[in-house]
């Protein structure tokens, strides 16, 4: 018999991670908010602009290239 075990994000994000601090500092209303004022100039819908946002700040983050960030 298998069992399932329920693993949430919390979880597995430790409570003194990095990017829990950076998000204290910069909160999920504050971003979205911002970046709605910019959601006029897209272009063709995709990603969003609120995702490439994060995938930027990730990728200047942990110094990623293009590959690692899309792998």
């Amino acid at each position: 018999m298998h069992q399932i075990e329920m693993v949430t994000l919390e979880d597995l994000v430790p409570a003194d991670h990095v990017y829990r601090k950076i998000s204290g500092y910069f909160p999920q209303e504050i971003i979205t908010s911002h970046l709605a004022e910019l959601d006029h100039i897209k272009g063709a819908d995709g990603y969003g602009i609120e995702r490439l946002f994060k995938c930027l700040f990730l990728q200047f983050l942990e110094d990623l290239s293009d590959r690692e960030l899309a792998r």
